[in-house]
């Protein structure tokens, strides 16, 4: 039968475990460093460049639309109905700010 070793002193198996769980955060750490920096970056502002936006659902000004394979919540001046191509104006936060398209 295999014996484990278990220290008598108590503070070497906390500070042991401490090691072991700061070693585990850490590869934790590294790995989402590595692999996370291959990941497109959220698109706000002004590196926001979408070709084509579309209403999703709309009422009273204001509404939710389809841009770049994302909805986004939107403000607009224009009466805007479901299907609607729209470009987008500008961006406020997590906000777009669109205007009907000329047909």
């Amino acid at each position: 039968m295999e014996t484990i070793y278990m220290p008598s002193n108590p503070a070497v198996f906390i500070g042991v475990t401490f090691l072991i769980g700061f070693a585990l955060v850490a590869i934790a750490k590294v790995y989402g460093l590595f692999f996370m920096g291959w990941k497109t970056p959220f698109r706000l502002g002004d590196e926001m460049n979408v070709d084509h936006a579309e209403v999703v659902e709309w009422e009273n000004g204001k509404g939710f639309v389809s841009a770049g394979g994302e909805l986004w919540s939107a403000n607009s001046a224009d009466d805007l109905a479901p299907g609607d191509a729209v470009t987008v104006t500008s961006v406020n936060g997590l906000k777009l700010q669109v205007k009907k398209k000329p047909a």
